[in-house]
């Protein structure tokens, strides 16, 4: 009888603690990035971007690769832009907002191209204005970096 009880509760604990470290994986994985993960992670796209206009420009890819790269591109660009809108909401913080919409358009401009349908070199038009977008974005980033130095100088004193 005691052994079946102890049994069962070490069955109960293990429940439990694989549970809490679920729930741990989860937390971790929906975390919303601070501002210089937000800094970096716009960085590394635009250099993706600029990475395949290079590659399109000097030798055109077939419809199926440059629809792949992009759909790729346009997805992880999406999940910047959610992410953003979730701490715009959550900080209350219009630069971030800005952030947010600025990168909605670059998604809004690009999801035509993502077709594969070539346009007369259109395509490396559109992803040029997008990087310059995007060097927008990672400019008011460090803008919001600079204000947070300051305001932990401020905080300090």
């Amino acid at each position: 009888m005691t052994t079946e009880l102890i049994i069962e509760y070490c069955i109960y604990f293990i429940i439990i603690v694989i549970g809490i470290l679920i729930l741990c994986l989860m937390r971790r994985k929906n975390r919303l990035p601070n501002h210089h993960e937000l800094k970096t992670r716009l960085e590394a796209w635009r250099q993706q971007l600029n990475d395949l206009a290079v590659l399109n420009e000097n030798k055109p890819l077939s419809n199926f690769d440059f629809y792949k790269k992009l759909s790729k591109l346009l997805f992880q660009l999406d999940k910047l832009a959610y992410q953003t809108a979730l701490m715009a909401e959550k900080e209350r913080d219009m630069e971030i907002s800005e952030i947010s919409l600025i990168l909605e358009g670059v998604l809004n401009a690009l999801e035509p191209y993502k077709s594969g349908k070539k346009q007369n070199d259109g395509e490396n038009a559109a992803l040029r204005a997008a990087s310059e977008n995007v060097v927008r974005a990672i400019k008011l980033t460090e803008q919001i970096l600079l204000r947070d130095k300051a305001y932990k100088a401020r905080k300090k004193i």
